[in-house]
């Protein structure tokens, strides 16, 4: 509502103001022509001028107010311009009207051209002023106010006659002018209202068309981000179908790709009866590659290996990665055993074959278990655990083979399985116990030593032996409880022992590549030897020479430490294993035990005799005692004095003894709790 008033009131400014050019024209005539009739009255000429030129100046005036309003930018006061206006129509009405005081006295036809002349003026701004009702009618006020005053001043029967005459004339000219007034207003007011109308129906049009853009934009961005997203979402899908499906570094299918495979193979063959032979891989040693240089190197030659595995099977054979260092071929079609067998060997050659890198060269080998679907299972689990036990069945003969699955490969898996479960209640069940073999100076006789030997009395399976149950207790990681086990119970019983005769015995405890290799062993030693105040001079640890040619440099630290606290170090079944002097010269060690294996063969197998002579003499050259491994007869005796060698141990002088047959032998009377 204020908006359309403030509107209005500016269409009536404009409206007067572009109207003003004609009503000072006609003003102009008016004013002329009332000059032009009473020029005649010389009496009144002087004054006649004045107000001629007073009218001018007014108009002169409003033309130049007229001109400022066009040329002005500041119209938003409305008002004040209409007002101005007003002001100037009073002037000019009320200078125009104060003609008839010019007048002579009694000069009726000079009254009657005044008040005609005024009329015609009230009548002629109807179409001007009747826009603005106000400013009609204080033009008409202006117009009439001096005329009253005149009039009333001046009464006979003739002016009072014009009087009337021009109040009928100002009623007349009212009534047409409100009525103008009303139709103008109404027609600016509509016009106005369509103006106002108009422009919102432009600006929501505008602002529809400018939606309609934006929507259409936005559609079209949502179409785009749509494409993109469906793009991403596809790619996404089949990173993930690669990342759920394959191997992250060969490409090969994973496990969960090489199941659902199988599983599908064997759903199709129940109906096609078609057979095929499954290989599962693992590559020898492939630890010592990552422990020796580095992972990066490893994942390096996986993907070598995986290259090799796709040149050596036919197209239609599955591959899968299932684990570090496993893979599976499923090689399809009816092929016998011979043909399975050549597929088998292939591969093993490829694999073997030398990898050559920016900046080394290495070699690998890998070991091959084969099952047959369906002659030796017809379910997954079944096929991938027999292929599994035919792996390692062909690992523990040697490695760098393969091998067929047959039943009494998992006979054995389970009789280890067995084992391997009754083994660690073993110590709770107090089924464990140790015997004491004395180790004796070859020149005297006298002990000077015991080796400590564990022994298993199984309440199930009754004496299992050595190589049978120390084998699985180092696959199962049980083999550092139970040296923990000999280590303090041997401790206290010969520390018990030693207190009980005149003698020092002198105890040598077989030590495990595994548990000496843990990270905690020493720490272990030195807790064990705490706890049962035992003295460190008088143990003596057997390692095997496998414990100590690799990570040398860590062996070496740990020997030394070892040293310093007072123990001894003896290498186990010398010669049988990586014999070397360059690391034989630099382990601190103290003794060399030569195995058995050479010692039976003496005197009769010259090549034994040589092999003893040669490690006895090579220790003599590194200070080192040496110790002979399995003596049983009277000749084997002979020829080790006759060649310098320090001790022997065996059945020619004692067998290993219980503690109750230990005591009997040394007359120790009493066994320690």
């Amino acid at each position: 509502m204020k908006q359309t008033s403030n509107l209005l009131a500016k269409k009536q400014a404009q409206y007067l103001y572009q109207s003003l050019n004609l009503t000072v024209i006609s003003l102009f005539f008016a004013i002329s022509m009332f000059f032009y009739l009473f020029w005649e009255l010389q009496q009144i000429q002087d004054q006649l001028i004045n107000w001629y030129l007073a009218n001018l100046f007014i108009l002169a005036l409003r033309i130049g107010v007229a001109g400022f309003y066009q040329r002005s930018s500041d119209k938003s006061n409305p008002q004040k311009w209409i007002y101005l206006f007003i002001f100037g129509s009073c002037l000019n009405g009320t200078l125009i009207s104060f003609i008839i005081f010019l007048a002579p006295d009694n000069l009726d036809y000079y009254y009657t051209y005044v008040l005609l002349l005024v009329g015609t003026m009230a009548i002629a701004s109807i179409a001007t002023l009747g826009i603005v009702k106000k400013a009609f009618f204080a033009y008409i006020a202006s117009l009439l106010v001096p005329l009253a005053i005149f009039f009333l001043t001046h009464s006979n029967e003739l002016q009072s006659f014009h009087f009337y005459g021009y109040l009928i004339i100002f009623l007349f000219t009212s009534s047409a002018a409100i009525r103008i007034n009303k139709s103008l207003i109404s027609a600016f007011t509509m016009e106005i209202d369509n103006a106002i109308l108009t422009k919102k129906l432009t600006q929501e049009t505008d602002v529809r068309i400018v939606a309609e853009d934006e929507l259409r934009d936005k559609a079209l961005e949502l179409q785009l981000l749509n494409e993109n997203l469906e793009c991403k979402i596809k790619e996404k899908t089949s990173e993930l179908e690669n990342l759920a499906f394959y191997d992250t570094l060969t490409q090969l299918p994973n496990r969960h790709h090489f199941y659902e495979y199988l599983s599908r193979t064997l759903t199709r063959n129940k109906i096609t009866l078609e057979p095929f032979a499954l290989f599962f891989i693992d590559l020898d040693e492939f630890k010592n590659i990552n422990d020796t240089l580095g992972h990066d190197f490893g994942d390096e030659l996986l993907i070598k290996v995986s290259s090799r595995l796709r040149d050596s099977t036919r197209v239609d054979d599955f591959i899968a990665r299932i684990s570090g260092d496993e893979f599976i071929v499923i090689i399809k079609g009816h092929l016998n055993e011979n043909k399975i067998a050549e597929i088998a060997d292939k591969i093993i050659n490829t694999i073997a074959q030398p990898y050559t890198f920016s900046n080394a060269q290495t070699f690998i080998s890998c070991s091959l278990g084969i099952s047959l679907y369906p002659h030796d299972a017809d379910s997954i689990n079944a096929l991938v655990k027999y292929a599994d036990l035919a792996m390692y069945h062909a690992k523990e003969n040697g490695k760098n083979a393969f091998h067929f699955y047959n039943n009494g490969l998992y006979e054995k898996k389970a009789k280890k399985f067995i084992l391997a479960t009754a083994l660690k209640t073993a110590i709770k069940n107090n089924e464990l116990y140790l015997v004491y073999q004395p180790q004796v100076c070859s020149q005297n006789a006298q002990v000077s030593s015991i080796e400590v030997l564990l022994r298993w009395n199984s309440s199930r399976f009754g004496p299992v032996p050595v190589d049978k149950f120390i084998p699985i207790a180092e696959e199962t990681n049980q083999i550092v409880e139970l040296e923990d086990f000999v280590l303090r119970t041997a401790l206290q019983q010969v520390k018990f022992w030693n207190k009980q005769s005149d003698k020092q015995f002198r105890i040598a405890v077989n030590i495990s590549t595994l548990h000496f290799r843990n990270k905690h062993f020493i720490k272990q030693i030195e807790t064990i030897l705490s706890q049962t105040d035992f003295n460190p001079e008088l143990l003596e640890l057997e390692l095997t020479e496998s414990a100590l040619v690799k990570e040398t440099q860590q062996s070496i630290e740990k020997l030394t430490y070892l040293k310093s606290l007072g123990l001894k170090i003896s290498i186990d079944d010398f010669g049988t294993g990586y014999s070397s002097m360059s690391y034989l010269k630099q382990l601190p060690v103290d003794t060399l035990k030569i195995d058995k294996s050479f010692i039976d063969g003496i005197p009769d197998d010259p090549n034994n005799k040589a092999i003893t002579k040669a490690i006895i003499v090579l220790a003599h050259q590194f200070h080192l005692e040496t110790i002979a491994e399995g003596v049983e007869h009277q000749h084997q005796l002979d020829f080790l004095k006759e060649v310098g060698c320090h001790l022997v141990q065996g059945y020619y002088y004692y067998k290993p003894l219980t503690v109750d047959e230990f005591e009997k032998e040394f007359k120790l009377s009493t066994t320690a709790q």
